[in-house]
């Protein structure tokens, strides 16, 4: 009957193993991020994989000599922020919001 090999001999043939196959021996287990290092970069592919998109500013700045040009969704956007301010249903000034008006109030 054969006896199971020594430890030190596995481990010696585990490092063995590793060098012949240039894995990174770890005998202690310890967290390398070794795996997440492996993967392909994820950047150029998600790039490519949306079209570019083009808006106001972009064009703006591609042709200089085009002047200012005036987004439809940004003046909306800011007629519905001015309408709010008008009816009280804007934003709070600085220092009087909910937390100013619970600050003075005592338990």
């Amino acid at each position: 009957m054969r006896s199971a090999p020594s430890s030190s001999a596995l481990a010696s043939l585990k490092a063995l193993q590793c060098k012949i196959f240039s894995t990174t021996h770890n005998p202690t287990m310890a967290r390398t991020g070794a795996k997440v290092l492996r993967q392909r970069l994820q950047g150029p592919s998600m790039l490519t994989y949306y079209p570019p998109t083009v808006n106001y500013r972009t064009l703006e700045l591609l042709v200089p000599g085009l002047g200012r040009l005036q987004d439809p969704k940004e003046l909306q956007r800011l007629e519905d922020v001015e309408r709010k301010k008008m009816l009280g249903k804007g934003p709070p000034k600085k220092g009087e919001g909910r937390r100013a008006a619970m600050k003075g109030k005592k338990k």
